[in-house]
């Protein structure tokens, strides 16, 4: 793995075996979510593993994330990992913001725990 910084921002270089994974999803009207507190997606694979998407439409209020979308990727099922897991991921979050009609996008290197605001 190769991690450089410059003025223009961090590159992260990695080399893996495992082939990309991607899910998307889509959500025809997101102002039909505005009476949710949290909306999770379906299961899907990536990597060998089952995951979810939660969103919280209006933020995730408990980690000061009022006023924006919050978005988490979660594992689907841990009860079948043994004690001291870890699993390292790359990934990405892309929103489609319609009313401007561009997307933002969200970068997350293996283990970290990071918050971004959209």
């Amino acid at each position: 793995m190769e991690f450089k910084n410059s003025i223009e921002g961090a590159v992260l270089r990695v080399l893996r075996n495992a082939p990309p994974s991607h899910y998307l999803l889509n959500i025809q009207s997101f102002s039909s979510l505005n009476n949710l507190n949290k909306f999770i997606s379906d299961n899907f694979d990536a990597g060998g593993f089952e995951w979810k998407l939660c969103l919280y439409p209006n933020g995730d209020k408990e980690n000061k994330g009022e006023g924006h979308i919050s978005v988490y990727l979660e594992l689907a099922e841990m009860s079948s990992l043994p004690i001291g897991w870890e699993i390292n991921v790359i990934f990405n979050f892309f929103v489609f913001d319609q009313l401007q009609d561009k997307w933002e996008n969200k970068a997350f290197p293996f283990n970290e725990y990071r918050m971004g605001l959209f």
